[in-house]
């Protein structure tokens, strides 16, 4: 495993080839599961976000394939450009919230926008504490959703 400052000197060495200019670029735990890589693009950040996080997504790909053949290990690490992914799973804890008391109220299922698998494995693991509701991602590819239902 490579050491936290090697993967952000190797993020930021793409990032200034690509043309971004930098302003803060840190490497911090997130949830547990893996490092976040955050990052502050001085400028429009709006290209690399791309609609609904789908250029963000794509960049942490290649970035974690560059990362892999540079440094010689797979590395897990998030990719979150100005805040945008701290944001969206806020706003995606808000929604299920939502979507669980709606449950809760009337007793039938609600499905969520589709989503990427993170934010599914997210979905499923807040709506782990709920008892009297269960989780079930369907359909696929870009419209893989969660449909939160009432426990049998």
């Amino acid at each position: 495993m490579a050491d936290g400052e090697a993967i952000k000197n190797e993020v930021k060495s793409v990032l200034d080839r690509m043309g971004f200019g930098l302003a803060v670029m840190d490497i911090t735990a997130y949830q547990g599961l893996t490092s976040r890589i955050a990052v502050r693009i001085s400028g429009d950040a709006r290209m690399l976000i791309g609609e609904g996080g789908a250029n963000l997504g794509a960049l942490e790909h290649i970035l974690r394939k560059i990362v892999q053949k540079k440094l010689g290990a797979e590395e897990r690490f998030s990719l979150d450009i100005n805040d945008y992914r701290m944001r969206r799973m806020e706003d995606l804890k808000q929604e299920v919230k939502a979507a669980a008391k709606e449950v809760r109220m009337h007793r039938r299922p609600v499905p969520l926008q589709p989503m990427s698998s993170f934010e599914r494995r997210i979905v499923h693991l807040l709506l782990e504490e709920y008892p009297d509701i269960t989780t079930e991602s369907t359909g696929q590819d870009e419209e893989r959703r969660v449909v939160i239902k009432p426990y049998p």
